[in-house]
Formats: C-alpha cells, sequence, structure tokens
C-alpha cells in the first residue's frame, strides 16, 4: 500500500525549505516559485581554520519545525502498525473509534500546529502589539480560519482553498473538524475507520493545498 510508504506522508517536506527572500516554502531543486530566486548553483563559503581555507558547502534547514514532523512520524507509526482483534477499549462497540483514531486526533492537531505558523507569518510585518493582539483576540481554529482570516484577506481559508482548485480539501478538513469535535464532545464512535483512510489518502493534496495557500498569502510580494 502506497500510504505504508514514509514518502507519502513526507514527500512534500523533502528537499523544502523557506526562502530566504520572500519567505515562500520552496523545493531546493526549483526556482522559487514567488520570486524566482535559485539556490542550486550558491558557490560554498571560504572559512579560514588555523590558517588553512576550507570551502563549506551551503547548507539549508528544512522548512518544517520539529514539532510538526514528529506529529507526522507519530501519525505514520499510528498507520502502520498492526492491529489486534478489538481496539482494547472498554466501550461497547457501537461507541468505539476506529482503531487507528489517534491518526485523526494528531492529523488536527498538526493541521492547528501547521495553521499557526500560518497566521503568525501573515501577521508578523505587522506591529508586534497590533499582531500579538490579533492571534491573542482569535486563538481559536475556527476562528482564525474564519474570521481572522476575512480580516486580513477578505475571505476566509476556505475560500482560498477553493480558488486554488482544492474544494475537496476545504470540505474533507470541515469534516474532520466536525467528527473531531463530536468525538471530544462524547461521541468516539464519529471517528471511524473511513474517516482515518479518507484523510491519510488526502495527505499529499492536503500537503499541497497548505503549501500553495501559505504562499499565496504569507510571502513578500514586489
Amino acid at each position: 500500500m502506497e500510504s505504508n510508504n514514509w514518502e507519502w506522508w513526507w514527500g512534500a517536506w523533502k528537499d523544502r525549505i523557506r526562502c530566504g527572500s520572500c519567505r515562500a516554502l520552496m523545493d531546493l531543486n526549483d526556482d522559487c516559485p514567488v520570486c524566482a530566486t535559485n539556490y542550486r548553483n550558491i558557490s560554498p563559503t571560504e572559512i579560514v581554520t588555523e590558517g588553512k581555507t576550507v570551502l563549506v558547502p551551503q547548507a539549508f534547514a528544512g522548512a518544517l519545525d520539529w514539532s510538526p514532523y514528529a506529529m507526522l512520524q507519530l501519525m505514520h507509526r499510528d498507520w502502520v502498525r498492526p492491529l489486534g482483534r478489538d481496539n482494547g477499549l472498554s466501550l461497547p462497540k457501537e461507541n468505539r473509534p476506529s482503531e487507528r483514531v489517534l491518526v485523526i486526533l494528531l492529523f488536527w492537531t498538526y493541521f492547528e500546529t501547521l495553521m499557526g505558523w500560518f497566521y503568525e507569518t501573515a501577521t508578523s510585518e505587522l506591529p508586534r502589539p497590533v499582531a500579538s493582539d490579533l492571534l491573542s483576540r482569535y486563538a481559536s481554529i475556527g476562528a482564525r480560519l474564519d474570521r481572522l482570516h476575512r480580516i486580513l484577506f477578505g475571505n476566509r481559508y476556505g475560500d482560498d482553498l477553493d480558488d486554488l482548485g482544492y474544494s475537496s480539501v476545504r470540505t474533507h478538513l470541515e469534516n474532520v473538524q466536525q467528527q473531531r469535535n463530536a468525538f471530544v464532545h462524547g461521541m468516539p464512535e464519529a471517528v471511524g475507520d473511513e474517516l482515518v483512510e479518507a484523510t491519510v489518502n488526502l495527505l499529499p493534496k492536503f500537503h499541497e493545498s497548505w503549501i500553495e495557500s501559505f504562499n499565496l498569502r504569507c510571502t513578500r510580494r514586489g
């Protein structure tokens, strides 16, 4: 199964860096999609140590921070682990969630973490007190995707996904949020195998949509 392969989960971030010129998330092997900066042929840096000149190749930090990277690994680990005969929960059968319910709980935390980065970057050039007040006032994920996004950009985050051609991602995110909230508020059966499988199958497209939306709203242009 292709989704068992770590590349399915990590592929969108492989060789991806943050452009030093415009902040875009770009593939190191291509020109920046926003400002066209090319990092492929940068000369090594000369460093003199103990009287000798040493050539040090350029190094780039990956685009993704350690915490979301760890969440991806944890989701992948739970997805590929062998399943038992039951899910080990002392619940009536009709109330049991998927045995891989952790994939959904981690995925939503992963999404909220990515969106935290998104809005921190989007507000980074505002006066610090203004940015801090906006992020504090609109702290929940629902308020950020709706009201904060409209304040900053004139429409909702979901509208951006529609405009970029990712309506299927938007509707899936709305469904995951609804079912995850139902799970938290007394309906564990809301997170079933179908939701888990759909989330994993959509993951590459989700990453593609998120990176494009970040580059649309969080980069320096002109």
